[in-house]
């Protein structure tokens, strides 16, 4: 039995599911989990990532169940050849890569980033020296201050 196989029913038996909903956490076709189970092929992408995450979190079990159809799905309208974020512009390939992946990564967390937050970011990204801790609260208290009036 190869490790994803052995991983795959860890999983259903952890959660107590069937293929069939696996299959659907998965975005993928029970009979496909049938042979990811049986090591008939492996896996790849996004649904080795989700079975990693699916292994070792039960909090992202709990967050795809309950995920009904696309209403789960975040997107942030970025543009990859004008460089881009909510119409944000950016100087380099680089700055805009590492503010997408940064912006990105917190909207798992909640985060709904807005003009603003994007145009803060590449500020701080072009910055001689990093923005101090207590410039960016200082940032923070002043938006949230305009944001309640």
């Amino acid at each position: 039995m190869t490790r994803t196989a052995a991983t795959l029913k860890f999983i259903r038996r952890h959660y107590h599911i069937s293929q069939q909903e696996l299959a659907t956490l998965l975005n993928a076709s029970p009979r496909t989990v049938q042979h990811w189970e049986q090591g008939d092929y492996a896996p790849s992408g996004t649904a080795v990532k989700l079975i990693q995450l699916l292994a070792k979190n039960d909090a992202v079990f709990t967050e795809l169940v309950g995920m009904k159809g696309d209403e789960g799905i975040m997107y942030l309208d970025h543009n990859d050849q004008e460089l881009t974020i909510l119409g944000v512009a950016f100087r380099n390939e680089r700055e805009y890569r590492a503010t997408l992946n940064a912006v990105v990564n917190n909207m798992y967390e909640g985060f709904e980033p807005t003009v603003a937050d994007i145009k803060l970011l590449r500020e701080m990204d072009n910055r001689d020296e990093p923005m101090t801790t207590q410039e960016i609260l200082n940032w923070i208290d002043a938006r949230d201050a305009v944001s309640d009036q």
